[in-house]
């Protein structure tokens, strides 16, 4: 009896087990972007890949890793250039048409292709190597927007975890999704996709003003492009009360007066308010987008009428 017992046990986990698995894949959670790997860039998504994530969210990078389903084609149209970090991506709580890029090439139109290059947690150190690995793209831009957050120079963003930037798909997902999405809960473990922070590093500054020196093209008095700073919700709450919020900030507008390049500091727009973040304090809501796409695509016009 007590075998036969045993084997039931056995039998009715192993039901729950394969109920509770096809639950978890049935839902979508884990229809989520995969990254390659290495030491010179950190990670970046894998190219030619889209879904769903929870069957409501969609996603897609390109043949280049940038988040667009159009195929790299800088014959086409004019093309502009979106670097950035997840401000830029968007990440898993957006709809692909909510994100950044789409927003932006909605508001500018069909007469441009606008060409997101961005993962979450990259520092302005990743996007140099991009751009570095990809000389075609930096070339091809007839416009670019490159994002700046607070310690953008400090150090490269490396990987650290398949459960904030899996290289593949999991074999359980529904073990995948309890570690991921509740064993932090339970026991308060923190899984960070935010990039590292800290004071601008000397070599990584001169990189800087060597890439934007290329994406400029030597085209001074006026680069056909612009940094854009995004400030967290608390450094935002300091630029409302007319302190600094930018530490680095005589550095960056230093490189931009060298390469006759724009400055647009989102913390000076009455638009932006702390109601356009996330619960992380960080990441903008899909009405965040909204108004920042409105603010540079409204900038990216003044400079290509130029």
């Amino acid at each position: 009896m007590k075998k036969v017992s045993g084997i039931r046990v056995a039998a009715l986990l192993f039901l729950l087990l394969a109920v509770t698995e096809l639950a978890v894949r049935l839902s979508g959670v884990g229809d989520f972007a995969t990254y390659n790997v290495d030491g010179q860039i950190g990670y970046i998504p894998k190219p030619n890949q889209s879904g769903s994530f929870l069957r409501t969210h969609t996603w897609v990078f390109n043949d280049r890793s940038m988040g667009t389903a159009l195929p790299w084609d800088p014959a086409k149209r004019p093309d502009i250039l979106l670097i950035g970090n997840s401000i830029v991506m968007g990440g898993n709580p957006f709809d692909q048409k909510d994100k950044l890029g789409p927003q932006i090439q909605g508001l500018i139109g069909e007469a441009y292709a606008v060409w997101p290059i961005a993962a979450g947690g990259w520092t302005n150190v990743n996007e140099m190597v991009y751009l570095g690995r990809n000389p075609d793209v930096a070339q091809a831009g007839r416009f670019f927007v490159w994002e700046y957050m607070s310690g953008g120079l400090s150090a490269l963003a490396s990987w650290h975890s398949d459960y904030t930037f899996p290289r593949d798909h999991p074999l359980w997902a529904s073990w995948y999704a309890f570690q991921r999405y509740v064993w932090p809960h339970l026991f308060h473990a923190h899984l960070s996709e935010l990039p590292p922070v800290g004071a601008p590093e000397p070599e990584q500054v001169k990189r800087f003003e060597a890439s934007l020196a290329g994406l400029c093209r030597g085209t001074k008095p006026k680069c056909p492009g612009l940094l854009f700073l995004y400030p967290a919700k608390t450094e935002l709450l300091q630029a409302r009360q007319g302190r600094e919020w930018l530490k680095e900030r005589g550095e960056i507008e230093r490189i931009a007066v060298e390469n006759g390049l724009s400055i647009l500091d989102i913390a000076k727009w009455p638009q932006w308010n702390e109601d356009l973040y996330r619960e992380d304090g960080v990441h903008p809501t899909v009405q965040g987008n909204v108004v920042l796409a409105t603010i540079l695509s409204a900038a990216i016009r003044e400079g290509l009428s130029h």
